[in-house]
């Protein structure tokens, strides 16, 4: 007799190495995994909105406020001592002033003006009720008044209230500590300190003073007051310089749009009308810092101008005098030619010598020596000193008396330009001074907004979604890589050297089945009994007719289902597969000879008792082990009692006889094995098998699992005829290529 029958025949030829060896992955292929992992998707979709929905209900409401400024960029320098100076020295200017401005708006010498002029130093919030008071208290119209308590939370604030602070001053020591502010019946208050310590108790609109033992004592005044009775508010005072550097986080001086000089001013915070109030105070406060330093530096040029005039004045009146009594002694001389150009010439060298001189004495006021402008100024005094020199060599080759009248009538000519070229620089002084209106302009003040600023529920929708389905699919990709499988049944094939002979879809009735089995212990659990047209069931059929077609001679009858690992399905392929054979009016056997581990009796719901234990040992008979099942039309021998020695028993039983026996009334007999890596037994009896099959678990096999099972296999002389797939999930990216996918019953 031919004990192995189909093991021996390679029933598929081997695929294309070519084509297997580097598998490519296509768009489909993640277009499936995807819509495999669908459920994960939305799942993770839902969590992240599910969150930014609640951020969006609890989170605090910011508020922008904003103000535009508008920096001149071409301003003359009115203020200049001289003509020359605006016309040749422009840069300062004529060039963009806005990065300049930006750091002078973020200044202390600013923001501490808004600091103290709207007392920021002091900070005052209601206490709301945790998680949930501040978010009741924005939705609470203010018009309605204070909102009424929830009952026994009377402390807590619930919408409406307001406390307004005339002054708050405290030691030194105490500053950024917190204090509690009670609200109490008639316009009254009790204020608490740091360690909630009673201080004193007051009424709106007195000042308060208490003495903490330090160098100044603590001093409150209430200005308003609407809560009820009972509430809590929370009071501190912050150091100047706190304040400031806070108010200088918040804010954000930018320029509109490169070389504009226009210049936003952009505030952030919790209360709106705060807000408004100082980004005005900010612009305002700039603005009018600019006219005051415009002004201030107007009157220090018109001082120092006023200051040279009457210098100017008495040496031009010497020098009248010094030519006049010359021309009196000598009578009229005439001057020839040349002495005029070197006349006119000297004049001006003089004229703009001492002009340069001037302005070298106002810069170095304000000016370090190594300034560039000090340094260009200096260099135009050496030049123009040279070259009044070379001047001044040609007149004295001129006669005695032409030279006396040239110097003399130099003198005159300049000193009555620089008193003329003074008179009118201090006159333009005098009217910048009266009339400064500074370099900057505001062009929007900020108004109270509306809206707030954050957070923005469209875009945070958007993002959650995005970031949802993002997730959601990497989670997908991420566990696809993480499972134990390869993806590639046909590179499976070629590697192990069997052939695949179905793929069978999950099946989400057989789940539904297994748990009224756990409740109606009286029905069999056989999925193609009771739902024949299940989507794995047409699977299977198509494993029956492959078996059929290829199983047609009267030898290969045992058919022997086996796995690598526990947990991979075998018994449920057993199982339907022998229902299946029976449905087309054969007589079908299933044997549980998983003797470790058999439970085909729970599926079948039958007792267990007598089974192929006792029938191996020999205290049973065929006949008394033979269990019928009408309702699947299969006969069932199950394991028996468990047993400490399986594998001996198996070798020592006749079980080669038994199924001899059992070949002559059955058409097929199916033996549901234990698994071939975790025991021999597979081994033992798969050599009384016609044909050998292996049921792997989609994410629960790898090729080496399937290898080694192959191998363990042929170290007994057996030849598994090929592998089976089962629990293959919908959408899997290689399941069109082995399974048809029929519709669902309705």
């Amino acid at each position: 007799m031919n004990m192995h029958g189909q093991n021996e025949i390679s029933l598929l030829p081997p695929p294309n190495l070519s084509r297997l060896e580097e598998p490519s992955v296509s768009i489909r292929d993640y277009v499936d995994l995807l819509l495999e992992g669908k459920k994960i998707i939305l799942l993770t979709l839902s969590s992240v909105l599910l969150v930014t929905m609640v951020y969006l209900i609890f989170a605090p409401r910011t508020y922008k406020a904003d103000s535009l400024l508008r920096i001149d960029k071409n301003k003359a320098l009115l203020t200049a001592p001289l003509r020359s100076e605006a016309s040749k020295s422009p840069a300062e200017a004529e060039n963009p002033r806005a990065q300049r401005e930006v750091e002078i708006l973020r200044s202390r010498s600013v923001l501490g003006k808004v600091v103290d002029g709207l007392s920021l130093t002091v900070e005052v919030s209601p206490r709301y009720f945790p998680l949930v008071g501040e978010t009741l208290a924005r939705w609470h119209d203010a018009h309605d008044g204070v909102a009424d308590a929830w009952w026994g939370f009377g402390r807590w604030a619930w919408g409406g209230e307001k406390l307004k602070i005339a002054s708050f001053t405290v030691p030194d020591r105490y500053l950024g500590k917190d204090f509690t502010l009670i609200a109490l019946e008639g316009a009254r208050f009790r204020l608490f300190g740091p360690k909630d310590e009673p201080l004193a108790e007051g009424r709106v609109g007195d000042a308060v003073e208490v003495d903490m033992g330090e160098d100044k004592p603590l001093v409150v005044q209430v200005s308003e007051l609407k809560a009820h009775p009972g509430t809590h508010f929370d009071l501190s005072r912050k150091s100047q310089l706190t304040a400031i550097e806070k108010l200088k986080k918040a804010i954000t001086v930018k320029e509109a749009s490169k070389d504009t000089d226009i210049l936003n001013v952009e505030l952030k915070g919790r209360d709106p009308e705060q807000l408004a109030k100082s980004v005005n105070d900010i612009a305002t406060t700039y603005v009018n810092a600019t006219v005051n330093w415009e002004s201030a530096e107007a009157g220090q040029k018109l001082a120092f101008l006023e200051g040279q005039l009457p210098v100017i004045k008495e040496r031009l009146e010497r020098a009248e005098q010094a030519l006049s009594a010359y021309r009196q002694q000598h009578g009229a001389v005439d001057i020839s030619t040349e002495a005029e150009v070197l006349l006119k010439q000297t004049a001006e060298m003089e004229t703009l010598g001492i002009q340069l001189k001037q302005k070298y004495e106002e810069q170095s006021q304000r000016l370090e020596d190594a300034h560039p402008d000090m340094v260009a100024t200096k260099a135009q005094i050496s030049r123009v000193d040279r070259k009044l020199s070379d001047l001044n060599k040609r007149i004295k080759d001129l006669p005695r008396t032409q030279q006396n009248m040239v110097g003399l009538s130099r003198d005159v000519q300049v000193n009555t330009e620089l008193y003329t070229s003074l008179l009118n620089s201090a006159q333009e002084q005098r009217v910048a001074a009266a009339g400064s209106i500074g370099n900057s302009r505001i062009v929007d003040f900020a108004v109270i907004p509306e809206k707030p600023y954050w957070p923005k529920p469209i875009l945070l929708l958007a993002i959650a979604t995005v970031l949802g389905l993002t997730s959601g699919s990497a989670i997908v990709f991420l566990r696809n890589s993480l499972q134990r499988h390869d993806n590639y049944p046909a590179l499976l094939e070629y590697r192990v050297g069997i052939p695949l002979y179905a793929a069978i879809p999950h099946s989400k009735k057989q789940k539904r089945l297994a748990r009224s089995i756990d409740q109606h212990k009286d029905k069999p659990g056989v999925l193609a009994s009771q739902e024949p047209h299940d989507i794995s069931v047409e699977s299977l059929r198509g494993l029956r007719t492959t078996l059929e077609a290829t199983l047609a001679s009267s030898e290969s009858k045992v058919i022997m289902i086996s796995s690598p690992a526990p947990s991979m399905g075998k018994s449920f392929v057993s199982s339907n597969l022998a229902a299946l054979l029976a449905s087309i009016k054969k007589r079908v056997l299933i044997i549980d000879a998983d003797l470790r581990n058999g439970r085909l009796h729970e599926a079948f719901s039958v007792q267990k008792e007598k089974g192929l234990s006792e029938l191996l040992s020999g205290s049973a008979s065929l006949g008394e082990v033979i269990t019928s099942l009408p309702g699947v039309g299969v006969d069932f021998i199950s394991k028996g009692r468990n047993v400490s020695n399986p594998a001996e028993l198996l070798v020592l039983g006749d079980l080669e006889s038994i199924l001899e026996d059992l070949k002559a009334f059955y058409n097929h007999i199916v033996i549901d094995s234990p698994p071939i890596l975790g025991a021999t037994d597979a081994a033992i009896i798969g050599k009384h098998a016609d044909a050998t099959f292996l049921v792997v678990k989609e994410g629960r096999y790898t090729a080496q699992e399937l290898e080694v099972s192959f191998r363990r296999f042929q170290h007994v002389g057996i030849k598994p005829n090929g592998f089976i797939i089962n629990d293959m999930k919908e959408g899997s990216s290689y399941y069109p290529y082995y399974g048809y996918a029929y519709p669902r019953a309705v």
